[in-house]
This record gives structure tokens, C-alpha cells and sequence, in this order.
């Protein structure tokens, strides 16, 4: 059952916390996507025009040593909103139904087609989450260190399999920016900015979900936090 496999409540070794966040993640991913998918999509938006601006508009005057007074404002509200869908799609993805799980032991459907608007719980994450990786980090250091050494190793490698496409537009942004820089006449596209807002935002929407995996084993790990304080 579940309850015995995947229950918050059990202590768990670093690799049964990694191993069933992911599996926590992979059983119950099509109610996530259904939760989370319009804030995907904003995020996929917002992380599009965010690298567009930079590549297109910001890199070039870095390179030349120019002035980014022109730029900067667009680039820094387009960070903003990248943080802003970041933590949306953390909490209807992530953190939401997490919370149920933790009370249920499962994660159900959202009610509607729009997925879960948390709001109410989008601004007490805000607050709490701080508290709850700083628990984390008091009590099981060695272990959270670990934990999220071996997700980023995941989700490098994840992020070049299948953002391939951003790699590669990233690659030739740098190369062409330098080139123009350095003096070469280097012919660009005039529809650049349209080109890497597509190629970043579709690979800012499997990006999202990857990102998202992250949340599951650092669950699981709180949940050892509270497990081991009631043997306490």
C-alpha cells in the first residue's frame, strides 16, 4: 500500500528519500501537470523572453563594453516576473500538493481544467519555506548537501538531454556576440529575438518540470526531520 511505501511519516537514508521523491513525482505526474500547466506555461513565457532579452539585446553591449542603461529596465522586470512564475509553479506544482500528501497520503486531480490557484498558500510559502529548509539544514546537513549535490548532478544531465535546442542557441548566441565584439562581420537574423524567445521558451516548459523534481526528495527529507524529533 501507499501508506507503507511512500508515507511522509518514515525515516528514510539518502538514497530511499531521493528515490521516492522521484517516484512520488513520476506516480502521481499527470495530476501535477493538470495542478500546474498554465503556471508551466507562464514560466516557459517568462523564461523565453527573459533569455531573449539578454542574448539579444543584453550580451551584445557586454561584450562591447557598452552602456546596458537602455536594456537593463527590461531585463530586470523580465527577471521578476521569471521569479514571480517560478514560485507560482513551485507552489500549485509543488508545494500544494505536497501538503496534501502529507495529510492524505495522496494527491488528488484539481477540481478544475485551470489547475490549483493557491494564493492563500502561494504567500505562506513565501514565509515558511525559508523556515523549513533552515530546519533541514540545522538537523541533517551532511545529508541535505548530498541530497542536493545528487539532484543537481540529475538535473544537469537531464537539462542537456532535453534542452538540447537551448544549449545549442546558447552556444551560438555567445559565438556570434563575441565575433561582433572582437570586429568579425557577423550576419544575424533579423527576427533573433523572436528565434530564442521560441527556442527558450519550449525548452523553458520541460525546463519547468525538471526544476519541479527537486521538491519531492527535499519532502521527503523535512519529513525525516520530523520523524526523527518525535523519536526525540
Amino acid at each position: 500500500m501507499e501508506k507503507n511505501e511512500l508515507s511522509l511519516d518514515r525515516s528514510r537514508s539518502i538514497q530511499a528519500v531521493l528515490s521516492d521523491g522521484y517516484r512520488l513525482f513520476g506516480r502521481y505526474f499527470s495530476r501535477l501537470l493538470q495542478s500546474s500547466w498554465i503556471h508551466a506555461v507562464f514560466y516557459a513565457l517568462a523564461f523565453g523572453f527573459t533569455m531573449a532579452v539578454f542574448f539579444t539585446n543584453i550580451l551584445p553591449l557586454l561584450m562591447e563594453h557598452r552602456s546596458l542603461s537602455s536594456e537593463l529596465l527590461p531585463w530586470i522586470g523580465s527577471i521578476l516576473l521569471f521569479v514571480i512564475a517560478a514560485i507560482l509553479l513551485a507552489v500549485a506544482g509543488g508545494v500544494a500538493p505536497l501538503q496534501q500528501h502529507a495529510e492524505t497520503d495522496a494527491i488528488s486531480a484539481p477540481r478544475h481544467w485551470w489547475g490549483r490557484w493557491p494564493w492563500k498558500l502561494t504567500l505562506r510559502s513565501i514565509v515558511r519555506l525559508p523556515k523549513m529548509l533552515w530546519s533541514v539544514l540545522r538537523r541533517q546537513p551532511g545529508r541535505l548537501l548530498s541530497v542536493c549535490l545528487i539532484m543537481l548532478l540529475v538535473v544537469l544531465v537531464t537539462t542537456m538531454l532535453f534542452m538540447l535546442p537551448a544549449v545549442v542557441m546558447t552556444i551560438a548566441n555567445i559565438e556570434a556576440s563575441t565575433g561582433r565584439a572582437a570586429g568579425d562581420a557577423v550576419e544575424m537574423p533579423e527576427n533573433l529575438f523572436a528565434i530564442n524567445f521560441a527556442t527558450f521558451a519550449v525548452c523553458g516548459l520541460l525546463q519547468a518540470y525538471i526544476h519541479l523534481t527537486t521538491l519531492f526528495p527535499l519532502y521527503y527529507l523535512w519529513g525525516n526531520g520530523k520523524v526523527e524529533k518525535v523519536k526525540k
